[in-house]
């Protein structure tokens, strides 16, 4: 696999260098993965609050905010808070899925589709080869851009 530079096109095809497009996110998952914490390894009650639990509180809440920004034409904002997804949340799609939903808005199906593209191909490869969403988000770029 060759290096991208930094003032190449960006790879996503946004027409963008890759420092002002996708080099800042991907920069972001490459220090989360670094610094990302072991998981917990003492058992305790489900019951039992924990910071995982406001985690995940924040995490729909980012992800739910995006369709609503949509639906309110606020397509700027939205966009930040899906690329605020990716940099606090790299481990799950969302940031990437609802990146794709922001281009879709746009009418930028080709971002669109390569962003659904992505997302599906994420969970895949994070174990869950026949997850239903993947086939879903794949369903959805085939709509948007048949093969």
């Amino acid at each position: 696999m060759t290096k991208i530079g930094r003032n190449d096109p960006c790879p996503c095809g946004s027409g963008k260098k890759y420092k002002r497009c996708c080099l800042p996110v991907h920069q972001a998952e490459q220090d989360a993965a670094r610094t990302a914490p072991q998981p917990e390894t003492r058992s305790r009650p489900l019951w039992e609050p924990n910071e995982a639990d406001s985690e995940f509180e924040e995490l729909v809440r980012l992800s739910n905010r995006v369709p609503e920004l949509i639906e309110q034409g606020h397509l700027d904002e939205a966009e930040q808070v899906s690329r605020e997804l990716l940099r606090r949340f790299p481990e799950v799609s969302d940031g990437i899925e609802r990146l794709g939903h922001v281009h879709e808005a746009r009418g930028d199906i080709e971002n669109a589709v390569a962003h659904y593209r992505k997302a599906a191909a994420f969970i895949r490869d994070g174990g869950a080869p026949d997850d239903e969403h993947a086939a879903w988000l794949d369903d959805l770029a085939d709509r948007l851009d048949p093969p």
